[in-house]
């Protein structure tokens, strides 16, 4: 026998033994050279020349003599130099540590395992590697048809996978979030560990760049080769073999794809069952702001049910996208998507959609002086994410006030819708903004369709000055005086977020005071050069404004 004709014991349970194999001792990088059934008749050993791999049946040996033990002849076949030793049934502790003694690969396979098949395949697998891969891949496609037929959860998809290819296996759903992880059983040892946080954001930042092309072959990713699961010509979830090799072998390749296929269809019968519990339970978000005859109790009962506390504060942010195209916003995918994120942050908030909007309700933490102002963070990071995931066009955030419980939800709603609106109308429609600081706006708003002409005239004649002396001298003194306002009259915070000496910015106040021969000093000066530049920004989108400054 040509020795060169080799496979490991990770070989093996990779390609050549059934699923359900288990390594009790030993090495999984043992080699072996070829496999020989233990008769009972005599001689119950056959030609042995060291490396081999014996396939031990125990009922046999014990029908030709009951005294005999798995660990007794453990010990004689290592006196013979087999390598590794394969049984079916209970192994005894004794067994597993004369084989750790004798450093003997244990192997136990499932009660139902034909030994003359297994001797079959191993043989086959040392002489004929390719042609055992091809039937192996086959074996494992007819496996997981079959674990589908019966029901089988993802958790068991993903287990037959990393077994077969020896890999760490995950599952990701359509907006990137881990479903499933299953590792390889080797023995005691286990294969690669859950990857790290940091290489898990580089995963999820690639899925963004590069999965929205609608790729439908395997490629290459930071967490290692990863091939997206399409339902119903949409993707429905990511699967990926965890390893830092180069490439694929063609084996791994075709279980991958057969795997991508069958956790599709188990996804989309989990989608398709989760779709008919939300129909059943209704979307009691939408419920409650259409007005709709219906029971409070029972509405603010399904909210407690979606794990959202109705009795607590929060603030409501609506995403709205300006469409390109008339290409909609998949907000199937973006609610789901939405879902993961919150919880990933450990967010216990609520999401829902509403006409042609996107709704998270976020609960506020009490007594908390700096919660607003982390959630208004929180609602930019996503709006920024919602625009990367589906969006055509510009997402625009809008962010209620805070709410004191569910019972003021549609009133939280008309804030939020009423906040991208106004900031549409200022001509932002890519921005996160909260509805308090819109007040003056919405005065100044009100104001100019009535009173055009005397505002125009109010804010030139306070304004006109420092402009027409920009326009000369490019002097940047209206945006010295929107710095000075924003930093609240702060000198020192002004002239660090304007980025220039303090010295550089009393000179341009002053120099203000001068154009406009209106006192600093005086709040009522202050408050007609604040309030112009409030109102030149609302004059800035009409038509005729947008029109002269192109």
């Amino acid at each position: 026998m040509d020795k060169e004709n080799k496979a490991t014991i990770r070989d093996l349970l990779r390609y050549a033994l059934p699923l359900g194999t288990r390594m009790l001792a030993g090495d999984p990088e043992t080699e072996v050279n070829w496999s020989v059934p233990i008769r009972a008749q005599p001689p119950a050993f056959p030609e042995i020349y060291g490396g081999e791999l014996a396939l031990v049946s125990m009922d046999v040996l014990r029908s030709f003599d009951n005294r005999l033990t798995l660990a007794v002849v453990l010990r004689q076949l290592a006196n013979f130099g087999i390598q590794a030793v394969l049984t079916m049934g209970r192994v005894e502790p004794e067994a597993v540590q004369i084989a750790e003694e004798y450093k003997v690969c244990l192997l136990s396979v499932p009660t139902q395992s034909s030994l003359t098949t297994i001797e079959r395949a191993v043989n086959t697998l040392v002489l004929n590697r390719g042609a055992r891969l091809t039937k192996r891949a086959i074996e494992i496609q007819r496996q997981l048809t079959r674990m589908i037929a019966e029901n089988r959860d993802l958790q068991s998809l993903l287990g037959v996978l990393a077994r077969s290819m020896g890999k760490a296996i995950a599952l990701h759903g359509e907006a990137g979030m881990q479903i499933a992880f299953a590792l390889p059983y080797m023995g005691g040892r286990q294969g690669a560990a859950q990857p790290s946080p940091a290489r898990r954001q580089r995963f999820q930042a690639w899925l963004i760049r590069e999965m929205s092309k609608q790729r439908k072959d395997i490629a290459r990713s930071p967490l290692g080769f990863t091939i997206a699961l399409h339902v119903e010509k949409r993707v429905a979830g990511y699967l990926t073999l965890v390893d830092n090799a180069s490439a694929l072998s063609d084996f791994e390749r075709q279980v991958l794809t057969y795997g991508a296929d069958v956790c599709a269809i188990e996804l989309a019968k989990t989608r398709a069952i989760a779709s008919a519990v939300e129909q059943t339970r209704g979307d009691w978000i939408q419920m409650w702001l259409s007005g709709k005859p219906a029971d409070e109790e029972l509405l603010w009962r399904r909210a407690q049910q979606s794990g959202f506390a109705p009795d607590l504060p929060f603030v409501l942010v609506v995403f709205r996208a300006d469409l390109v195209e008339r290409q909609p916003l998949a907000q199937d995918t973006l609610l789901a998507f939405l879902r993961d994120e919150l919880s990933r942050r450990g967010i216990k908030g609520a999401v829902g959609q509403y006409v042609d909007v996107i709704l998270a309700l976020i609960p506020l933490a009490a007594d908390d002086s700096g919660s607003l102002a982390r959630l208004q963070e929180l609602a930019e990071e996503l709006r920024v994410l919602v625009g990367e995931r589906g969006a055509t066009g510009d997402v625009a955030a809008g962010i209620s006030r805070p709410a004191t419980s569910l019972m003021a939800l549609r009133e939280a709603y008309r804030e939020a819708k009423d906040a991208v609106s106004i900031a549409a109308e200022l001509g932002e429609s890519a921005t996160s903004t909260y509805y308090g600081d819109l007040k003056l706006y919405q005065l100044l708003l009100a104001l100019k369709e009535h009173n055009l002409a005397q505002l125009q005239q109010f804010t030139q004649e306070a304004l006109e000055p420092i402009i027409a002396q920009d326009q000369r001298k490019q002097s940047e003194l209206v945006h010295t005086l929107s710095g000075f306002f924003a930093a609240n009259g702060n000198l020192a915070k002004a002239a660090q977020s304007l980025d220039v000496h303090r010295n550089t910015l009393v000179y341009r106040l002053e120099r203000i005071e001068q154009l406009t021969q209106l006192d600093m000093d005086d709040a009522e000066n202050r408050l007609v050069l604040h309030l112009a530049l409030k109102m030149r920004r609302v004059l800035a989108t009409l038509p005729s404004a947008a029109a002269a400054a192109e």
